[in-house]
């Protein structure tokens, strides 16, 4: 006879297949995969997909370092690591800010640009397979349905 935790575990584990956390990290693993391979593909072998979470939020305008650590939802310091490497790398530029001595307005350089239109290329060509394989009207469900998510769970994004 199972003993209570056993009882438990398995009940747990029958939720596994249709667990939201578990289906969302397994596209998102999958996005993750996909788009690594295409950039690799498209000349950018050393780009690290993590470091996506910086470009995707720096306006064209500029973002201010702070600003775009709390949109990561990240560190300052950590940010500041990730900034340091992305400037090293060639993909951003840094000026200081013209009012506050102590910030940091982060920019998109020619190569950040580029990549930033080759990303969007390759996430097109992606979401194409998967449309391949919802369909369309389900697709646009999807979003929607994650969109009220974010939206109800982070109305500043």
């Amino acid at each position: 006879m199972s003993n209570p935790t056993d009882l438990k575990l398995q009940a747990c584990m029958q939720k596994r297949p249709r667990s939201l956390l578990r289906l969302l990290s397994i596209t998102k693993k999958d996005l993750d995969w996909r788009l690594t391979e295409k950039l690799q593909e498209r000349g950018y072998p050393d780009f690290k997909l993590g470091d996506m979470v910086l470009l995707a939020n720096i306006q064209p305008e500029g973002t201010i370092n702070n600003d775009l650590a709390k949109k990561a939802r990240i560190s300052k310091q950590a940010m500041s690591k990730v900034v340091k490497n992305l400037e090293a790398a060639g993909y951003i530029l840094t000026r200081k800010h013209e009012k506050d001595n102590r910030a940091v307005v982060i920019f998109l350089s020619e190569k950040g640009k580029k990549l930033m239109i080759t990303v969007s290329e390759c996430v097109d060509e992606i979401q194409e397979v998967y449309v391949s394989v919802i369909g369309e009207a389900e697709n646009e469900a999807l979003k929607n349905t994650l969109i009220k998510l974010i939206t109800a769970l982070h109305p500043e994004i």
